[in-house]
């Protein structure tokens, strides 16, 4: 499996308690870098591992989520998920266009047709409206 890179994550979650950009602390003597990384662990098996349960789950958390809950889309899906998730919501519905544009065209063109509709998205030259009109074209006249 190769590396991705940090800007090909779509999905991000913080597992620090601490503000956006701070890290946990080492100090010099075993015993407290001992203690850190207790904190770790616990907080990956506390945190990370129940949503990687969600995505492994059939149906999914991607699954499950509709297109009318992008109206509060990091409440919703902080709810779902136990944690924030750091990104956009108009990066989210490109995501999820993007996921289900293969296995469930119907709800692929849900997302497009609401990101394309966001005010903050009216003639925008961003990449993501690309892969929104060819999703809403898709296998039209076919």
């Amino acid at each position: 499996m190769s590396k991705l890179k940090t800007d090909q994550y779509e999905f991000k979650f913080g597992l620090t308690p601490f503000a956006r950009g701070e890290r946990w602390e080492y100090a010099d003597d075993e015993g407290t870098n001992l203690e850190t990384l207790s904190k770790i662990l616990n907080i990956i098996k506390d945190k990370a591992f129940p949503v990687i349960e969600k995505f492994k789950a059939t149906p999914n958390i991607l699954e499950q989520f509709e297109v009318f809950e992008m109206n509060r889309f990091h409440d919703n899906l902080t709810k779902r998920l136990g944690t924030s998730i750091a990104t956009t919501d108009l990066r989210f519905a490109w995501a999820m266009t993007i996921i289900f544009e293969n296995k469930n065209l119907a709800k692929a063109r849900q997302f497009a047709k609401w990101a394309l509709s966001q005010p903050n998205n009216f003639n925008s030259d961003w990449f993501g409206n690309e892969d929104f009109h060819r999703v809403l074209t898709k296998n039209k006249g076919a």
